[in-house]
């Protein structure tokens, strides 16, 4: 029986890799120890990543108390019913958490012999099924609570320094700056027509140098901000780079702007 492993484990935070070779012999030795694994713990079912194995696999009982092997499973379809459900999980121990789910989705997926299949789940098993995706996509079940909840939630649970939260001082900094852009775009539509607002026209190389140093800042601190979050770095790195060099050329556009202006 393999160990069920229990957040903040690091191995949980990644996201599952495709399997692609049906041959390997691992593959069948991880679902056979997913089945014992459930099998002892009197459990619904599990995804690979919970026991370690970061492949997108899922082995669960379904009502007819059979075990069915979900290999690389998306979710293709979804109802427009969402609904409010309970849950807990055997990787978030004595916790239970209220989040919105999809009453009924269709579930696609390959079995053992790579055969591309489709299953149309509802009520408690389109439930499991969600949850177990969002697991695989190292998604937990507190991703799901808005950001007061979250925040509610790690201030009573304790405190991960390794997750990816969904809220970010940096995202504060980004957003001081698009409001002063905002605001300089109308007062420079003003300036037209009034002259309280000329100086965003008159002292635009000042202004221009402070929204300017007001980027380097955002990206040097969101840089490091997400450095500190093992599941952040790659895709919140990207992020930052595209985001800064869009601000930036907002910002050069309205110093352009001003500067014909005056």
């Amino acid at each position: 029986m393999a160990k069920i492993l229990t957040y903040p484990d690091k191995t949980l935070l990644q996201i599952s890799g495709i399997v692609r070779d049906f041959n390997d012999p691992f593959i069948k030795e991880t679902i056979e120890e997913l089945k014992k694994t459930i099998e002892d713990n009197n459990l619904k079912g599990l995804c690979a990543i919970q026991i370690g194995v970061p492949k997108r696999i899922i082995v669960y009982k379904d009502k007819n108390n059979e075990f069915r092997t979900l290999i690389n499973p998306g979710i293709f379809g979804k109802s427009s019913n969402i609904i409010d459900s309970l849950e807990s999980d055997e990787s978030l121990p004595n916790v239970k958490l209220n989040v919105k789910r999809y009453d009924k989705i269709k579930v696609m997926y390959q079995d053992i012999d790579k055969n591309d299949r489709f299953l149309e789940a509802s009520g408690d098993e389109a439930i499991f099924l969600q949850r177990k995706i969002d697991m695989i996509n190292g998604g937990y079940l507190f991703d799901r609570l808005n950001k007061k909840r979250q925040k509610e939630f790690f201030k009573s649970y304790g405190t991960y320094g390794d997750t990816c939260p969904s809220y970010f001082i940096k995202d504060k900094i980004l957003k001081a700056l698009r409001i002063t852009l905002i605001i300089q775009a109308i007062l420079l539509i003003l300036s037209l027509f009034l002259n309280f607002a000329k100086f965003v026209v008159n002292y635009n190389h000042l202004i221009f140098g402070v929204e300017f140093v007001w980027v380097i800042f955002y990206a040097f601190y969101a840089k490091y901000e997400t450095k500190k979050y093992k599941n952040c770095t790659s895709c919140q790195g990207a992020n930052i780079i595209g985001t800064s060099g869009i601000y930036t050329a907002v910002i050069i556009l309205l110093y352009l702007i001003s500067f014909l202006l005056r």
